[in-house]
């Protein structure tokens, strides 16, 4: 069998455990294994590199991908085409719900055997437990949450962290839960300023009475619709990307939600200072976590049987009882949404994550740090 491998979409750390995974399965197998360089756009330009095990031997312990990546809307008649004409068997695409919307339409419209692997910082892909790079970015994100203590409690003030995740609340219920902040503003339902403002306030004197000194810590969705709010998304064409999707500005989001906050407390005549802080690019970066390591790379043998035995699938990481273990979906529940809303994980009237997701994350994060304070 002779397969190509691609990686669409954002990176994630975990992509080189599955493509390790891919090319050592197949090959021991006595397969050969082409890496697309780029992502779709090198699959539609006939873009190829021979994988072998030396050049992906150990590739698992580095983040990024090997191949490159993008966010490139291919022809997919031009990608049937490249693919006939190096005589594959199939194709793998570890990516997202665009990357693997594309490998749908092209198992669908053209027949061509495919297998996807279910990556996504955000965790918004259906048919799998979770996905490969959301430990990760739960991970870095939380430690600055938790980190950012310091700056509220030191100077009084309320700091504001936005979080990556697109128009889904999980980076940001995970950064909140396992960051221990006070308060999350989410993506997924419109919140009003005035409620927020409320809240944030409510909490940041609650904590005053509490630990003797004023402060909050709160975690902004970056897919945040705030009423009252100038909105932060850019949905002009240099900011949309092939598969439609605006630009969010995280930066500008918790700059103007510090401005408000700061602008209502001097109205009610008690000034409440902010620290506004995004985080972006940084949570997709740096080495894989043990689990995304595992899985990636298990993620990546099944996604070899797949071909050979069930196209049309996705490798999806399932949780029986008390284990993890990779099983298979079909592509089109990969596709689907999948929405913190729909769960019981945030409190959305109360701003709050809940206990039920730390039930759903203690599987793969573990058990949730606490911040340690001390004043004179």
């Amino acid at each position: 069998m002779k397969i190509a491998v691609l990686t669409g979409g954002g990176h994630v750390s975990g992509l080189n455990a599955g493509i390790e995974g891919i090319t050592k399965e197949a090959i021991g197998r006595g397969g050969e294994v082409l890496g697309v360089l780029n992502g779709w756009e090198g699959m539609e330009k006939g873009e190829f590199v021979k994988l072998t095990e030396e050049n992906t031997d150990l590739i698992k312990n580095h983040g990024g991908s090997i191949l490159g990546s993008g966010r490139w809307k291919p022809d997919l008649d031009k990608v049937a085409e490249n693919a006939r004409e190096k005589n594959l068997d199939g194709i793998v695409a570890l990516g997202g719900d665009d990357t693997l919307s594309v490998l749908a339409k092209l198992w669908e419209q053209h027949d061509f055997p495919s297998a996807g692997w279910p990556k996504t910082m955000d965790n918004d892909l259906g048919g799998t437990y979770f996905s490969i790079g959301y430990p990760k970015a739960v991970q870095k994100s939380a430690e600055t949450v938790l980190d950012s203590f310091d700056v509220a409690c030191t100077h009084r003030r309320i700091a504001l962290v936005s979080v990556f995740g697109r128009s889904t609340d999980w980076v940001a219920a995970g950064a909140a839960a396992y960051g221990d902040a006070d308060m999350i503003i989410p993506g997924e339902k419109e919140t009003e300023m005035g409620e927020i403002y409320d809240k944030a306030k409510e909490v940041f004197h609650e904590n005053k009475k509490d630990y003797g000194r004023p402060y909050a810590v709160i975690v902004v969705a970056e897919g945040a619709s705030i009423e009252g709010l100038e909105t932060h998304v850019k949905v002009d064409d240099i900011h949309t990307d092939d598969f439609g999707h605006p630009k969010l500005d995280p930066h500008e989001l918790v700059s103007s939600l510090a401005d408000a906050i700061k602008v209502r407390s001097t109205e009610e005549g008690q000034v409440i200072n902010t620290a506004p802080m995004a985080l972006t690019y940084q949570l997709r970066n740096g080495r894989p976590l043990d689990i995304d390591k595992k899985l990636g790379y298990e993620c990546g043998q099944e996604c070899v049987k797949i071909l050979e035995e069930e196209p049309g699938k996705m490798a999806s990481i399932k949780r029986e009882e008390d284990e993890l273990i990779v099983g298979r979906e079909d592509l089109s529940e990969g596709v689907k949404v999948k929405k913190v809303a729909d769960t019981d994980y945030i409190d959305y009237e109360n701003f709050e994550v809940t206990d039920h997701y730390l039930d759903y994350a203690r599987l793969f994060l573990g058990e949730k740090p606490h911040r340690e304070l001390r004043f004179l």
